[in-house]
């Protein structure tokens, strides 16, 4: 290393421009994945509309199909893009489309299912001013953040719990103890509220983690590409549950 690149280093003009570099292109890559998401939903929401026929059960049924298709193959790629970020290869590019296409094909057949597309609409306005105020404590939390993972990890296994009673609660249920509906309903109606501060939570990490390895050098396309897509599945949890509870409150107010 030279005097003037040592230097650098040691007053962390490099490390700072490392830094930059990754956070813009992770930030930018997730700009571009939520735009391709944006209008692939808005497409695919129209489309659907025009090829399924408008009755409840064959709502239900093509909902079902489309989420089962969306959630493999958000699986199958989202394993690609980790694999390649460990391995620093590049080509993820094209398994972070397929992954922002199945990510369309979800959403767009919650928004063909439910209907309310103005619900949509107040939701993903509240889950991106949610995003920029958890990616700001993110950036400004300077010292370790072990505590902010285990508060996360008791978030998601207590959510678990809950689903898991709600299991064990259906089977009554089935038999006609139809006493417990409410009991299930406002677990679950928790259980989201849970999940959505786990989503939060789970951002200040991940730019956090971000920053970090910034810091260290880390500045590969690859690596940027992952930590992109951290934040696009951060951002589309938080969607979901914010989603799922403005619907429940609203059908809990009619």
């Amino acid at each position: 290393m030279s005097e003037n690149k040592y230097a650098q280093y040691q007053n962390g003009e490099v490390s700072q421009s490392v830094f930059s570099s990754l956070m813009f292109k992770s930030f930018a890559f997730f700009g571009i994945e939520l735009l391709i998401t944006a209008i692939l939903t808005f497409g695919f929401s129209y489309l659907f509309d025009y090829i399924f026929p408008i009755s409840e059960a064959s709502n239900m049924i093509a909902y079902i199909v489309l989420t089962i298709i969306s959630t493999i193959g958000l699986l199958i790629t989202s394993f690609v893009v980790g694999k390649n970020a460990i391995t620093n290869k590049s080509g993820g590019f094209v398994a972070a489309f397929l992954y922002c296409l199945f990510m369309s094909f979800l959403l767009s057949s919650i928004s063909f299912y439910i209907g309310y597309k103005e619900i949509i609409g107040t939701a993903v306005l509240i889950t991106s001013c949610l995003f920029f105020i958890m990616s700001i404590f993110g950036l400004l939390i300077k010292k370790r953040i072990g505590w902010l993972v285990a508060i996360a990890f008791g978030l998601i296994l207590s959510a678990g719990i809950i689903y898991l009673i709600n299991t064990f609660m259906l089977f009554p249920i089935l038999f006609g103890n139809t006493g417990l509906v409410d009991t299930v309903v406002n677990n679950i109606y928790i259980a989201e509220w849970i999940v959505l501060i786990y989503a939060c939570i789970i951002t200040i990490i991940d730019v956090f983690k971000i920053k970090k390895m910034s810091q260290e050098g880390n500045n590969s396309n690859s690596l940027a590409l992952y930590f992109s897509l951290s934040l696009y599945s951060d951002f589309i949890l938080i969607l979901l549950k914010v989603l799922s509870i403005i619907l429940r409150s609203k059908s809990r107010s009619n």
